[in-house]
């Protein structure tokens, strides 16, 4: 059952992100978005690591950290980490950026918004209301990846966000085999040992087919009402593209050395 704090949190950080995307989408300079972007990423990242200091200085000079604020445990602690990289990155028109950035603007969505509607904002504890506020920075900024014109909305998105998620299962194997090689209990990294403790039935494969069909039904309707039919997904396949190198086939080879004999022939007839 939501609080009423609850609920009066997600209305103003639903408004106010709507509108802070609103202003941004103004600026058209790319240097000014990619700006926005990293100043996003960093907020989200010191306030998800700001009870370290806080502790320090109430608890005379001792600071106190979680393990999802050393180690990417959670699906939200790498997505922040990988938005922090995306504000970075230095080629962001490499296919790989692409690819990542794609990623990021799905998961760091979907990641936010289960944070801002499941877990109350908790206004009388720090370590909770950062927890929030950091959530909302990260929403801003995956959001922004596609506001910003960094994403292409399209169904092939799904190619590279099943490939995030593959290295989603090898950063939490990596993180269960550091706690196991420590001595220390296992974190259930990207809950690989079971579901979160709301839902421990809901296996990590679960989520992934949850996603990966809002993704497909988001992007489907969206080349609906955006593309015409013969340039929808099922019709051309150039989006995928994007993501990958274009090989050219051996017709197209065939057919470029044909026209260059010919032309080779027209000139010795021309002498």
């Amino acid at each position: 059952m939501y609080s009423l704090e609850h609920i009066l949190y997600i209305v103003i950080s639903l408004i106010l992100i709507s509108l802070i995307l609103f202003g941004a989408h103004f600026l058209k300079k790319q240097n000014h978005k990619n700006i926005f972007l990293l100043c996003w990423a960093f907020a989200c990242f010191f306030l998800h690591i700001s009870t370290m200091y806080t502790t320090l200085f109430k608890n005379g000079g001792i600071g106190n950290s979680y393990d999802n604020q050393l180690f990417p445990i959670y699906f939200c602690n790498y997505m922040m980490y990988l938005l922090l990289a995306v504000s970075l990155w230095w080629n962001k028109e490499s296919k790989f950026f692409k690819g990542m950035a794609t990623f990021v603007a799905y998961g760091g969505t979907f990641g936010a918004l289960i944070t801002l509607f499941v877990t109350p904002p908790g206004f009388g504890d720090w370590a909770t209301l950062q927890s929030a506020f950091s959530h909302s920075c990260m929403l801003v900024g995956s959001l922004w990846l596609f506001v910003g014109g960094y994403v292409k909305i399209n169904v092939y998105n799904l190619v590279p966000y099943s490939l995030g998620m593959l290295s989603c299962g090898l950063v939490g194997g990596g993180v269960e085999l550091i706690f196991f090689l420590g001595g220390l209990p296992s974190p259930n990294a990207m809950y690989l040992v079971h579901g979160p403790n709301e839902l421990p039935e809901f296996k990590w494969w679960m989520f992934l087919i949850c996603m990966l069909l809002i993704i497909f039904i988001f992007t489907s309707l969206w080349e609906h009402f955006t593309r015409k039919k013969e340039n929808r997904w099922f019709k051309n396949a150039d989006d995928i593209y994007i993501y990958f190198p274009k090989r050219i086939k051996k017709k197209e080879v065939v057919l470029v050395e044909s026209q260059e004999n010919t032309k080779d022939q027209e000139r010795k007839r021309e002498k």
